[in-house]
């Protein structure tokens, strides 16, 4: 029957819209509470999803986890525009912004996948299939943005750990590249993400929800 699939297809949109927009919040919030006024500025304290959409993201995110199954999983939204430079502290306080898009969502998948995985929900199956879809969205942008690639989060989060000079270089040739890694990332995801980031998603979804999105 082709409704379960529509169905799906309509929580895992919901879930995408939702979910991106409390990642890009997370890091507007943050970068205005550690002094970076720009993110408020550009409207991006909203949990309006289409301030935050990145559709090339949102498809990809989209894609990955309805055609794998969570074997690839790939998605970012828009990212939130912020300055360092008008941080206390531009390597740690960076870090730090970059840390709460992805602890948002690991924050949502929890709330919606441990209902599921302690049978709290069992009652109502509609639910059930929606939560875990929230949760799987939320665990897939975890680990995507937690990769320690530019321009990801997670290439910033390296950078209060290494020595300052190796910092700034990598902040460095963040700005110098631009996007052109993040689809050069892409690509390898694609050929062995299943044998990467496909089986620490599936670790997450039995820890957190017991399940995966679409079983």
């Amino acid at each position: 029957m082709l409704f379960p699939y529509i169905l799906a297809f309509i929580f895992c949109a919901c879930s995408i819209l939702l979910a991106f927009a409390v990642h890009e919040l997370a890091h507007g919030y943050m970068a205005t509470a550690l002094g970076d006024p720009t993110p408020k500025y550009d409207g991006r304290l909203t949990l309006n999803p289409i301030k935050h959409l990145d559709w090339v993201g949102a498809l990809a995110l989209m894609l990955s986890l309805m055609l794998t199954g969570g074997r690839i999983v790939v998605g970012w939204g828009k990212p939130v525009r912020y300055s360092t430079e008008a941080m206390r502290s531009p390597i740690t306080d960076g870090a730090i912004v970059a840390l709460a898009g992805p602890l948002s969502n690991f924050f949502l998948a929890l709330c919606a996948g441990l209902p599921v995985k302690f049978g709290l929900l069992a009652s109502f199956p509609v639910i059930v299939s929606a939560c875990t879809i929230f949760a799987g969205v939320n665990i897939a942008l975890f680990i995507f943005n937690m990769i320690p690639f530019p321009p990801l989060d997670g290439w910033k989060i390296v950078q209060a750990i290494v020595p300052a000079s190796v910092a700034y270089r990598m902040k460095d040739a963040e700005n110098s590249w631009g996007m052109v890694p993040l689809y050069i990332l892409m690509v390898a995801v694609y050929v062995f993400g299943s044998y990467t980031l496909g089986p620490i998603y599936r670790l997450f979804m039995e820890v957190l929800v017991g399940r995966m999105p679409m079983n």
